[in-house]
C-alpha cells in the first residue's frame, strides 16, 4: 500500500495524499504543503461530513466521492468501506493521470482490506 500511495503522491501536480480510517486516524501522509497533514485531514473530513448531511437530506444515499475545483487546484476525496483517501492537486495537474493512479491505489486498498 505504501508504494502505491507513494506513486500517487509522485504524480505531477499532486501536493498531498492523506489516507485515514473512518475515525480520522492518519494511516498514510505525504505532503508538500505548508499546512500540517492533521489540519488538512480535519478540514477535509469536516467538509465531507457536512456534504454527507446534504446527501442524506436529499435522500441520495451515501457520499462516496467528492471533487472540489478551486482557482488554484483540486481537492479530491474518495471514501472506501473503511478508509478515506484525500488528494490535493495543483490546477495544472493531469486529472486523467491522477485518476488512473487513484484507481490503482483504491484497488490496492480493497485487496488489503
Amino acid at each position: 500500500m505504501q508504494e502505491t500511495l507513494d506513486k500517487l503522491k509522485s504524480s505531477s501536480g499532486v501536493l498531498a495524499v492523506i489516507l485515514t480510517d473512518l475515525d480520522g486516524a492518519i494511516l498514510y501522509t505525504a505532503s508538500d504543503m505548508d499546512i500540517t497533514p492533521p489540519l488538512v485531514r480535519g478540514m477535509i473530513l469536516s467538509f465531507a461530513g457536512y456534504m454527507q448531511q446534504i446527501v442524506i437530506q436529499l435522500d441520495m444515499g451515501k457520499l462516496t466521492e467528492l471533487d472540489v475545483e478551486t482557482t488554484t487546484g483540486r481537492i479530491m476525496m474518495v471514501r472506501t468501506k473503511d478508509k478515506v483517501l484525500s488528494i490535493l492537486t495543483t490546477k495544472q495537474s493531469n486529472l486523467g493521470t491522477i485518476r488512473i493512479a487513484l484507481g490503482r491505489a483504491l484497488k490496492d486498498l480493497s485487496e488489503r482490506a
